[in-house]
């Protein structure tokens, strides 16, 4: 088996564990009723890390995975937005944002708060009116939650996705920074 085939196995393997993690423990990780959408992270991670063709793949299976857990929302809502906000940020990646791991939470941030806006848009174009019914100071509150939520935890996520995808075994590697990281 070759080293990419490996690192996408092992991305799809972390992808199962990622909405494991969601639809379990999701429900523990709450801020004032508000948690963070791991899901979305790990399609962010892969723009990041993979470029837009790989954003777009990972997303859209992320987004799939959690429509299959989202019983009040049309299927393929959650993953055409993941899909959208994968290619976007994979875009930006390989021409605007500049290497280095400080710009993840920024980066995870913005995008967090771009896929839940696009995700509350795109519902209420196909009639998910209730989407949007909690009024203005609640959505704000609970993009602004989501969004910090995601930032807080995108360095250990981004850092998780791209092991996986590259594929180092080694905690040695971590202690001495490997110059192989795609984050800089």
């Amino acid at each position: 088996m070759t080293p990419r085939t490996l690192g996408q196995l092992r991305v799809v393997a972390l992808v199962l564990v990622g909405i494991v993690i969601q639809t379990t423990l999701g429900a523990d990780l709450r801020v004032q009723g508000v948690a963070p959408d791991l899901m979305l992270m790990l399609a962010i991670c892969a723009g990041l890390y993979g470029g837009a063709h790989q954003g777009v793949l990972v997303g859209f299976a992320c987004g799939l995975l959690s429509d299959l857990f989202l019983t009040n929302t049309p299927f393929g809502l959650t993953a055409l937005t993941f899909c959208l906000v994968g290619y976007l940020v994979g875009t930006l990646r390989a021409t605007l944002l500049p290497d280095g791991w400080p710009l993840v939470p920024p980066v995870v941030f913005v995008a967090s708060v771009v896929g839940i806006v696009a995700f509350l848009g795109f519902g209420d174009l196909v009639g998910q009116v209730r989407l949007l019914s909690g009024g203005r100071t609640v959505l704000v509150r609970t993009v602004v939650i989501e969004a910090l939520a995601n930032a807080v935890l995108s360095l250990p996520v981004a850092l998780l996705y791209e092991r996986c995808a590259r594929g180092t075994h080694g905690a040695a590697e971590l202690a001495q920074g490997s110059t192989e990281s795609a984050f800089g």
